[in-house]
């Protein structure tokens, strides 16, 4: 008897089957990408700390290359406020690309940065070395919600795209309004989870272009937006803190909330 021999598919047949499972699993990417855009009712708290030292490095060469404008945007708004001499503290530096940045635009503001990750602040600190900065600022492992600062010492606080990290935004509020002077300055930056689906989309194709030669920092974007407060949640903990004459508006993605001066 003759056995029964395999039947083998033609070349054209099997490349057409891996097309059509390619295009089968881009299609469920990328709609699994906009479902989770659209589901982003419930906060996910996000860890602060970045421990990984590879992704730490690439987070730092990123900002290097990217962050020129977004620098220049807070420049702005601290020069509007006429902050040009004093005391100064970032907030979650990580690499310390903001301070850097605004240390040779404002050179008799003296910063300090801080960062819970110590790796993060030991890239901070030699990419400061880097920009020929040396000692210029303070960089420093340290919490939000415990500021090594004097009460009423600073002239400015920053705390750019951190606020999402934090699980009490209150405590940090207080903490803010202890260490600012009277009449003090404050920009700090996040991103705010009911944005337009349309936006926080079209803003995670971008990212994932931008960061698509590294695995982890490719989800970085949805999983700080997912992470992040509402409009009204952070007017509520704005409201119930000691933080007085602010001011909380949005840009695309973004919710700035700034000081209004004293009235």
């Amino acid at each position: 008897m003759r056995g029964n021999a395999p039947t083998q598919k033609p070349k054209e047949t099997n490349e057409v089957v891996s097309s059509l499972k390619e295009r089968k699993r881009f299609t469920l990417r990328f709609w699994g990408g906009w479902f989770m855009v659209i589901l982003m009712k419930e906060r996910i708290s996000e860890s602060g700390v970045i421990e990984d030292r590879e992704l730490a490095e690439y987070y730092s060469l990123m900002a290097k290359r990217h962050m020129r404008i977004p620098c220049q945007r807070v420049l702005s708004r601290i020069k509007a406020k006429g902050i040009e001499k004093g005391r100064a503290l970032d907030v979650g530096t990580g690499p310390g690309t903001f301070p850097i940045f605004l240390s040779k635009a404002l050179p008799d503001v003296q910063f300090k940065a801080i960062d819970l990750s110590p790796v993060m602040v030991e890239i901070a600190r030699k990419n400061s070395m880097e920009a020929g900065l040396r000692d210029g600022i303070d960089f420093q492992v340290g919490s939000a919600y415990s500021l090594p600062c004097e009460d009423h010492s600073l002239d400015l606080l920053l705390c750019i795209n951190t606020l999402h990290h934090l699980d009490q935004p209150v405590t940090f509020f207080n903490e803010a309004a202890r260490v600012l002077k009277e009449g003090g300055g404050f920009v700090i930056v996040d991103f705010h989870r009911d944005s337009s689906p349309f936006l926080i989309w079209g803003f995670n194709v971008l990212w994932k272009l931008f960061f698509k030669s590294h695995h982890k920092a490719r989800e970085g974007f949805l999983e700080s937006v997912r992470s992040s407060y509402t409009l009204e949640e952070c007017r509520n903990f704005l409201k119930e803190s000691m933080l007085k004459h602010w001011a909380l508006s949005t840009r695309t993605v973004e919710m700035w909330i700034e000081s209004t001066g004293v009235e």
